[in-house]
């Protein structure tokens, strides 16, 4: 049976789960298959539906930390982290932890020990790292700068994702829509394949949350 709260009606298609349901199945996704456009395609409506959402921010993140989309992953973790977002003190502290790791994962912070592998323990301890403020501040920066502010380049980072799952198109430039082209999102209209996609059934996200209770892996939000 689904851990997911429920209501007397029971969702059936996309379009009737909520922001936490969303977030939830795109943990799923993640989990179980990787990086797949469908985790996009859910953190974007669950943040469509709660800009607040602070699992949906997370996956954002998680789903925009790959090679090339690095600044716009920082970026959203900076503007979860801000006091406009407002997450509470647990939702606050393990989103902070994530962007710490984020840092050295790109270089950004390193062990004074000079060790490159380290366990999960080791990062409990930020003093034991040199960081790398200036390079991780010029980081999200390229994408802070052009946006203007923390909650457009947060904006430019959702329609990133948005279009690279395939909700969103620009209509002058298609799929050679650059990332630049993320920071404009008045350009960007929603493809025929969202409409789609919200009234199709949830049967397979049903079935990858029952194999994620399976293996007992609880959402680390």
């Amino acid at each position: 049976m689904s851990s997911f709260p429920r209501t007397s009606i029971v969702p059936y298609i996309v379009e009737q789960l909520s922001a936490s349901e969303l977030a939830r199945h795109a943990f799923n996704v993640f989990l179980i298959t990787g990086r797949q456009p469908v985790v996009g395609r859910l953190v974007y409506r669950a943040l469509e539906l709660n800009p607040r959402h602070p699992a949906a921010l997370r996956y954002l993140s998680d789903f925009l930390n790959a090679p090339g989309t690095e600044p716009f992953s920082a970026v959203v973790l900076e503007y979860a982290l801000s006091p406009a977002v407002g997450l509470d003190k647990a939702a606050h502290a393990q989103l902070n932890k994530l962007r710490f790791f984020d840092m050295w994962t790109w270089g950004y912070a390193r062990h004074k020990s000079g060790r490159t592998q380290l366990q999960q323990d080791d990062f409990a301890d930020q003093s034991a790292f040199d960081i790398d403020g200036a390079g991780y501040c010029a980081l999200f920066d390229r994408v802070l700068v052009p946006a203007g502010s923390l909650h457009a380049a947060f904006t430019a980072a959702h329609t990133l994702c948005g279009a690279m799952s395939g909700l969103l198109a620009h209509p002058q430039l298609g799929a050679k829509a650059g990332l630049n082209e993320a920071l404009h999102p008045e350009q960007f209209i929603k493809t025929n394949a969202y409409d789609a996609w919200l009234k199709s059934h949830t049967m397979k996200l049903d079935a990858l949350e029952e194999e994620r209770e399976k293996l007992g892996v609880l959402p680390t939000l």
